[in-house]
């Protein structure tokens, strides 16, 4: 979707970047984009059309036409879900406060309730694999590029996949897939993902806050108090998860 490939130039370029900064433009104004020309974007956004044709390039787009057809498909109501953790009514201190104490809340509910078995059981198929592939969309991808630079570290080689599954994967019997979705929303809005994902024949693994999402391999759900902390929720399971590793490698 586009607004994910969108959200991936986001989290990956310095705020202050020129990509950034026509990332962003861009995200917020699909709407308009997806009835006007390449020059008329480029105009209202600020640069040139060269670096628009650049930056749609990037994002896997043949041309800014096939960009703008994108954005026409585009519904906000499909969007990535966005977290809104300050209240309006509250003022900063209060609203640090709050989401302070909320964090330290689901962090403590998920600790409690982490399934300690299943993440052993996936520490095992991570240290045996061959290889590992990591697939994740929106804002989850910034956690497959986070486990990705800590697995390198134990000399793993492992790939992150295309955002939409499209490339032909063909795993190893001894090749694992870890697929991340804090809440499904990448399942729930494509089918065709979800079709590829059950469709491949591997050792695979869904770490997810939510439990009735439907997977044809094995899953290790992550407990989450309040779904909108539900990706600080992951963050700390992968990072026990990674400590497991370290500890074990260091016995």
């Amino acid at each position: 979707m586009v607004i994910e490939k969108l959200e991936e130039i986001l989290s990956r370029e310095e705020k202050n970047s020129a990509d950034y900064k026509t990332a962003l433009w861009l995200k917020d104004h699909l709407s308009v984009i997806s009835s006007q020309t390449l020059k008329s974007t480029a105009e209202q956004c600020g640069v040139s059309a060269t670096m628009i044709s650049g930056l749609v390039h990037s994002m896997g787009y043949g041309d800014y036409r096939e960009f703008r057809e994108d954005c026409r498909s585009f519904e906000p109501a499909a969007a990535s879900y966005r977290r809104i953790l300050f209240s309006d009514e509250k003022s900063l201190a209060d609203n640090i406060e709050m989401m302070s104490k909320k964090k330290i809340e689901n962090i403590l509910y998920c600790t409690e309730r982490l399934g300690q078995d299943r993440m052993r059981e996936l520490v095992r198929a991570i240290m045996k694999a061959r290889r590992i592939y990591i697939f994740a969309q929106g804002y989850t991808r910034p956690l497959a590029h986070y486990l990705r630079t800590e697995l390198l570290l134990y000399n793993k080689d492992v790939e992150i996949t295309d955002r939409q599954m499209e490339n032909d994967y063909r795993p190893a019997a001894d090749d694992l897939f870890i697929f991340l979705s804090i809440i499904g929303q990448a399942f729930r809005l494509n089918p065709e993902i979800a079709v590829r994902v059950n469709s491949i024949r591997a050792n695979k693994w869904l770490i997810t806050c939510n439990e009735d999402l439907e997977f044809s391999g094995e899953r290790w759900v992550v407990p989450t108090k309040d779904s909108d902390y539900s990706e600080f929720a992951i963050r700390h399971a992968l990072d026990l998860m990674l400590a497991l590793i370290q500890k074990q490698e260091n016995e």
